[in-house]
Parts: C-alpha cells; structure tokens; sequence
C-alpha cells in the first residue's frame, strides 16, 4: 500500500515528537508499505519572518506570499526544515531524500485564486500537474522521499503551496491509497469541541458555512475534499501527539481522530 503522510505543527518543532514519528513511519515501512512524507514549517517560517523584521499576514488560513515571504519560505522548508527530517530518518536507518516540487518537475503550480474572490494572495499556488517519475523512481530504489510544500508555476516562479494542498495534490498524482494529515489537535471539533469521528462533503460545507470549522482548518478540510475528489478512499486527520498514532490507523486500522469518507 502507498501512503502519503503530511507532518506539520509542533511535530516539526519538538525533536522528541518528530522521532516518535519517523519510528512509526519506519515501522509502517517495514510492514511492506510505501510512504511519502509531505511537510509544512509554519512556525519555522515565522520565527524566520520575525528576525528579518518581514510581517506574516494570513487570510482564510493561508499565508499571503509576497516576493520577500517566498524566499524565506523556500530557504526555510527546502533547506532547514527538510534536511532535518531526512536527517531524523538517517538515524532511524531510513534512506530518505529530501526534494520541492520544483524538482524534476514533479509539482507544477498556478496561483490560487479561488473561484469569486479577488483576495491577491501572493506567490500562493496550487498544484494543478504533477510528472510523478522522480517519486516512483526512488520509491522503486527503496528511499522515502520527503517533499517540502514549494512548486514551480510556469512562469518560473516558486509559489508557496498550503503544506495539507501539498500533500492531498501528492496523494492523488502519485496513485496512494490512503492519506494522513498529522496535525497538533486530535481531530476535527464539532461546536462543542468534541472531535468528530467521521465527517462527509456536505457535513464538511456546513460546519465551514456555519464558522465551525475555520482558520487552519479551513485547508486541510479543503485539502481532503480535493483528496476525495481525486479517487483517495482513505483521508484521516489525526493528532500527532496521540501515542502510536500511526500505528494505530494505518497498521491496526484503528478509528482514531477523523475520518474523512
């Protein structure tokens, strides 16, 4: 089975967490299954932002990429963020290589501009084509590829893609089976804050009408609805600090967090 795991939030900046999860990653690969990691850096990216006195500005949840924000985002995710993720997998005994989008072409991007709203978000994309060669090739090879979430546009360009866009756009061109965004909350909340163990398209368009879902949110549902769009049959949001989280769903097909169906 090929999965595709998104790791973001406090799971890139608490080494202890990050080898909890590269553990279970490489358990999951033992198991004779096929995984590629998709990473964010937002943290990262802000602390960097605030030492060069650059603001951050969001809106609906997604960062508004001037020229200056890109190549903080690029230097910080392609560089920093990535190759410490392949390094925790180096000391796992894990051959991983850490590549962008703009790598062998494999992720090409458009500016996102959402259908009705005249918002300029920047150097902000989505990933619309994919040459996934470079992925089965080393996948084939036995290495775990680690993408970092910037493409190229075809004008050239570098754009910052939404980390849980990155990784629904992976699943779908790279034909995975099942998709686990790994997040700091343990789940999808309902008005109460209970978290919702299974949620559809139109629950999902509700709770987003009526404010409930909101903020960070908003992309990763809009990630998962893409990803069910795309012939993904198997979505989970799940909190990366629950202990074997991943062993949990992906090896003992436990319920965990929420499933998107």
């Amino acid at each position: 089975m090929r999965i595709v795991v998104k790791l973001g939030g406090s799971l890139l900046t608490d080494l202890d967490l990050l080898h909890k999860m590269v553990a279970q990653l490489s358990a999951t690969r033992g198991a004779g299954h096929q995984v590629i990691v998709v990473h964010g850096g937002g943290k990262q990216i802000k602390e960097t932002l605030e030492r060069l006195a650059i603001p951050s500005r969001f809106h609906q949840g997604l960062r508004i990429t001037d020229a200056p924000t890109m190549r903080v985002v690029q230097m910080v995710l392609s560089g920093w963020v990535n190759k410490e993720i392949v390094a925790a997998f180096h000391q796992a005994g894990q051959k991983a290589v850490g590549l962008c989008g703009g790598d062998g072409g494999s992720f090409l991007a458009r500016r996102f501009q959402p259908a009705g709203e005249p918002f300029d978000y920047g150097y902000v994309g989505e990933v619309f084509q994919s040459d996934p060669r470079l992925v089965e090739v080393l996948l084939a090879e036995g290495y775990l590829p680690v993408i970092a979430c910037t493409a190229l546009g075809i004008d050239g360009a570098y754009y910052n893609i939404n980390a849980d866009e990155m990784a629904a756009a992976a699943a779908i061109f790279c034909r995975a089976e099942r998709l686990v965004f790994l997040t700091d909350v343990p789940g999808v909340f309902d008005e109460r804050r209970q978290v919702i163990s299974q949620l559809n398209r139109q629950k999902i368009a509700e709770l987003c009408r009526t404010g409930v879902i909101s903020e960070g949110m908003l992309p990763k549902t809009r990630a998962c609805e893409r990803a069910l769009a795309g012939g993904i049959q198997a979505i989970h949001i799940v909190g990366g600090k629950e202990p074997n989280c991943l062993l949990r769903v992906l090896l003992q097909n436990e319920s965990l967090g929420t499933e998107i169906v």
